[in-house]
């Protein structure tokens, strides 16, 4: 299960939060979970199957409708049912958020909900009459996801936007190297001199003389990196070959291929600012989700079905809301 929340790569709800701890207008009631008890609203069956089709229709686009014969998990559920399953505990868990928001203030203002009409109505407008007939919502039931969603991504907003998660290209670098390594220390020192002074092709020794896996490797500025091949690796311009360097039982000899490896660079620094702003939301929501604990236990979770000869296609939830620029 992937889903997605929030566009914007700095106010991401991290998936390890929303699936690592598990992310019917009928009448409200108390759910008695270790001594406390939530009283929480259930989302409809109908509400339920929005996301329910989406994921059916999302996997069986991409791997045909063999993926649901596969079995999973020690008792050999399949994979319709794991499926479902976490679609309940999605919505379990975007209910906490939203509870969260609540309590810190955060609520949809009446500009914002004026911006997230045109979503539904991007989002009923594409709904055809099979698929209609297998969510079986109306247009409340859209409004009421969206909105939950939307708020969701407010509330990690409001928690990203407190952390200095701004990654610095120094921070991020990544270079990439060619090695030469042997254990022979006399053959280290031959095809030294044979690169440094007689200007043979670093590449064409190492294609020859090489003892390693591999020639070519990419390395990333770390504070951890402590290793001799790193920090020496780190230190060279580019295009500039090292003296021979004693590991253990080999001598290395290494040249430096690309000293900023752009787009390489720009892909970790991304990566790491998510994980500083995932850090920060997990410090927050893991305590708020131990202590306000929800159980959806209405009977059509088990009851959901995934047969469905009518023709429905619809996979695009996710895609509609990414598009606009909430």
């Amino acid at each position: 299960m992937s889903f997605k929340v929030c566009k914007k790569r700095r106010y991401v709800i991290p998936v390890a939060v929303t699936f690592m701890m598990v992310f019917c207008l009928g009448a409200c009631r108390g759910i008695e979970l270790e001594n406390k008890t939530e009283q929480v609203v259930e989302y409809t069956e109908a509400q339920a199957m929005i996301l329910v089709a989406n994921e059916r229709n999302r996997y069986e686009n991409r791997y045909s409708e063999r993926i649901w014969d596969i079995k999973v998990g020690n008792e050999d559920a399949g994979f319709d049912i794991l499926t479902v399953q976490n679609v309940k505990q999605y919505m379990e868990n975007l209910m906490q958020l939203c509870m969260l928001a609540e309590e810190r203030g955060i609520t949809v203002t009446s500009s914002e909900r004026d911006r997230l009409r045109y979503v539904i109505d991007d989002y009923m407008n594409g709904l055809t009459a099979e698929d209609l007939a297998y969510i079986g919502c109306e247009r409340t039931d859209v409004q009421k996801l969206y909105t939950d969603y939307f708020t969701a991504c407010k509330l990690i907003k409001s928690i990203t936007s407190q952390v200095d998660s701004e990654i610095s290209d120094s921070e991020a670098k990544v270079i990439k190297i060619e090695q030469i390594g042997t254990s022979d220390r006399k053959k280290a020192l031959a095809i030294l001199k044979r690169i440094k002074i007689d200007g043979a092709n670093f590449s064409s020794m190492a294609s020859r003389y090489n003892e390693l896996d591999t020639t070519e490797e990419t390395l990333l500025k770390s504070g951890d990196n402590e290793g001799l091949i790193e920090r020496t690796a780190f230190s060279l311009e580019e295009g500039e070959i090292s003296n021979i360097l004693a590991v253990g039982d080999m001598y290395y000899i290494i040249k430096c291929v690309d000293g900023y490896a752009e787009e390489e660079t720009e892909e970790r620094k991304d990566m790491l600012e998510k994980a500083m702003n995932n850090k920060a939301v997990e410090e927050i929501l893991l305590p708020y989700q131990q202590e306000h604990k929800i159980q959806f236990v209405e009977h059509f979770w088990s009851e959901l079905s995934f047969s469905d000869d009518g023709g429905s296609t619809v996979e695009n939830f996710f895609d509609v809301y990414n598009s606009y620029d909430l």
